[in-house]
């Protein structure tokens, strides 16, 4: 049973149209304060916004004859939602340039999570392949272009028309859905809902600028929402069809999130969408943290999902909602489930549906009177119809009471008003566009400034390096010095009267050539005798000399004795 605070639905109901860029379903919701339902769910696979109207339209004629709602409601798969946070330095009491920060954030999301309408997936929304085919296709595709060949690789569609799944007019008819999905003119229209808390504005009065800084956006292709707001425009007022009233534009994402009502308890919100998987935390009637894993061009990717609700606000949640439009996700949720180690709760419960895959439409219709306005962004829909003296009864009728004066002053103020208002649009795109400048110099000084550190780091240690090699030297210095010093005393005290030592060379690393004259063998030997017992406590010893105990003798040279002994450090056993 579901209630609401504010409207009342009017006794023909509201018409919720949910276009998700293959064909249009359109769904009419009616009751009373104490209870919503479906009416009438009709659908039609036209992809032309005013074909799929007329079609649609056509439908609730056959089941509601004259009784047809003219309140319409637009959920629309290029409407992307998004939770953006401004940094506190930023200033936003200005809502002009507050809601100029926000669409340009929004930029990044729109591009990186909006549905790729590529071949495959145009396929399989189409009925014309399944899941398991589509990616049977995408890896016949992939090991084409790994083939070398004399041609180029086969496209997606030869490979699917070579392996008999579809026909060549199936894939004419997706290649055209995708060139009209295609837009030249990517600027986007934003909404915003700040997040506020509630226990500092229960009855949400604070200004924006004041508010928490946190935003709920929704941004979608300008091109893409004016084409439909001219096409419920043109069929408004038509044959059989009553004048229309195009309300609000809605994202698929958190849709459901007006099922919920009220709680203080910490929720998560998972919605499983044919494009595109969204994830949403909330709590006291704000949103803590919402986050979109896009699947229209490749499969659902569940590890994802959860990697995502270990982090952040998804970790400390009470309860978890789960709506599965296309009953096609159980093994997921089971998946997510052990993982979270909560049993999930399903929105149909909270309604008098059978079926999840109207939860959208009645989201949005609850949403539209008055329940959870804050966690919600929706789109504006259709203006205002023009000023009563626009019409041509009034026109008729003032210039026969001669006074068209007062309609000049008035249209003269309404130009000026138009006037004033594109030079400050002309305003704000200047200061948008010397804030993109500014960010891109400051990316380029970032970027340089992360080379200069990157060479810091590597100075830094190169320096840390050449420290340890000299601190190594250093102590091998040390340790020579040590050893040197050892060595000369056990020579000094080794010398006979009958020995001169010349040279004391070090040939290897321990290895010593020690020359000198002597005035016969015997001072040699002598020499060699006391030398060998005190180079043991060096754990040194005489590997080569001239002395008879070796078989060795000295050799003569002017009436003296020239010697050469060879000293080597003992290796350890």
């Amino acid at each position: 049973m579901l209630s609401f605070l504010h409207k009342k639905i009017a006794g023909k109901g509201i018409l919720v149209l949910k276009v998700n860029g293959f064909d249009l379903k359109a769904t009419v919701i009616n009751g009373n304060r104490d209870e919503l339902k479906v009416t009438v769910s009709v659908t039609s696979h036209k992809v032309e916004p005013i074909a799929a109207l007329g079609d649609v339209f056509e439908q609730l004629q056959n089941v509601l004859g004259k009784n047809m709602p003219n309140t319409v409601l637009l959920l629309h798969v290029s409407a992307i939602s998004g939770l953006v946070e401004v940094t506190e330095s930023f200033e936003s009491e200005d809502k002009g340039n507050l809601l100029e920060m926000l669409r340009w954030e929004m930029e990044g999301i729109v591009a990186t999570q909006s549905p790729n309408w590529d071949l495959g997936w145009l396929l399989m929304g189409r009925g014309y392949i399944n899941a398991e085919q589509r990616e049977t296709l995408t890896t016949l595709v992939a090991e084409e272009k790994a083939q070398p060949s004399g041609r180029g690789p086969m496209r997606y569609g030869e490979v699917a028309i070579r392996e008999q799944m579809v026909s060549k007019e199936q894939i004419s008819e997706c290649l055209h859905i995708q060139q009209q999905l295609q837009l030249s003119d990517q600027r986007l229209v934003t909404q915003w809902r700040p997040q506020l808390d509630k226990a500092s504005d229960p009855v949400g009065m604070l200004d924006a600028g004041d508010a928490a800084k946190k935003y709920l956006c929704t941004s979608m292709p300008i091109a893409q929402h004016q084409q439909w707001l001219e096409a419920v425009k043109k069929i408004s007022g038509s044959a059989k069809v009553p004048r229309l009233n195009l309300r609000q534009v809605y994202p698929f994402a958190g849709s459901t999130v007006p099922l919920l009502g009220e709680s203080d308890e910490t929720i998560l919100l998972t919605e499983f969408h044919q494009a595109y998987i969204y994830c949403m935390v909330l709590s006291n009637g704000r949103v803590l943290d919402a986050a979109m894993i896009k699947c229209s061009n490749q499969p659902v990717d569940i590890s994802s999902v959860a990697d995502l609700i270990g982090n952040g606000a998804f970790v400390d949640i009470a309860r978890w909602f789960v709506a599965d439009f296309d009953h096609a996700y159980s093994e997921q949720v089971s998946y997510l489930e052990t993982v979270l180690g909560l049993t999930p709760e399903s929105l149909v419960s909270r309604t008098q549906l059978n079926d999840e895959a109207l939860l959208c439409e009645l989201g949005v219709a609850q949403h539209f009177l008055g329940a959870s306005p804050l966690l919600l962004a929706p789109l504006a829909g259709m203006p205002p119809p023009d000023p009563f003296y626009r019409s041509k009864n009034f026109k008729v009728f003032m210039g026969v009471l001669t006074v068209p004066l007062f309609i000049a002053a008035y249209e003269g103020y309404y130009h000026w008003t138009l006037e004033e208002i594109r030079q400050e649009l002309i305003a704000k795109e200047e200061q948008l566009n010397r804030f993109k400048a500014s960010k891109k110099e400051l990316r380029k000084e970032s970027q340089e400034a992360e080379k200069n550190i990157q060479l810091f780091k590597e100075k830094q240690k190169n320096l840390t390096l050449l420290q340890s090699e000299k601190q190594l030297v250093e102590q091998v210095i040390v340790k020579r010095q040590a050893f040197m010093a050892r060595l000369l005393p056990v020579l000094s005290e080794s010398i006979n009267d009958g020995v001169v030592l010349e040279t004391l060379k070090e040939t290897k690393w321990y290895e010593f050539s020690l020359t000198g004259k002597a005035v016969d063998q015997a001072s040699i030997d002598d020499f060699n005798q006391v030398l060998s017992i005190s180079l043991e406590a060096l754990h040194m010893y005489v590997a080569k000399s001239p002395s008879n105990f070796s078989g060795d003798t000295a050799l003569m040279q002017n009436g003296v004795y020239a010697f050469e002994f060879l000293l080597k450090h003992q290796e350890a056993e």
